[in-house]
């Protein structure tokens, strides 16, 4: 794993001693893609870096309100939305609709809620279920 990511430019740093819940970073993300989607993929990747690389505790709400800053989000409303809970049930549900689905482990990418990938795969698999699905994969780089 550590191989495949770092071939992708991904660094995964040893000595974690806590694992995150991942909640309140699912919250935050819901927050992005409803007022700041252009931030999104950006504040994915700080996040992720935080978390693998930096070893940060991505449960927190300061941790995740700096990290949204520092991507260009106003840190004052992203605040507000994590404290209010305002993602907290559509994130809950979409976590139980992942269990009812048979997810059991990160990542897993379900593609026509029929195709299941588990685990980190190499890109040709990806293209594989797109041609099965009848649909043009997107170039190896290529980004939506």
């Amino acid at each position: 794993m550590e191989q495949r990511a770092e071939s992708a430019g991904i660094r995964f740093t040893p000595g974690r001693t806590h694992r995150s819940s991942s909640i309140l970073s699912l919250e935050a993300a819901e927050f992005v893609a409803d007022h700041h989607e252009d931030c999104a993929g950006a504040f994915h990747r700080n996040v992720f870096k935080a978390y693998f690389e930096d070893l940060e505790d991505i449960g927190q709400v300061d941790t995740l309100v700096r990290l949204g800053e520092e991507t260009g989000l106003p840190g004052d409303e992203l605040r507000q939305a994590l404290e209010d809970g305002v993602y907290r049930r559509q994130v809950e549900e979409a976590v139980e609709g992942a269990r009812l689905a048979g997810v059991r482990s990160v990542p897993t990418f379900i593609f026509d809620e029929q195709y299941a990938i588990v685990g980190a795969q190499e890109y040709e698999t990806f293209q594989a279920v797109m041609k099965e699905l009848g649909r043009e994969p997107r170039a190896e780089g290529e980004r939506a």
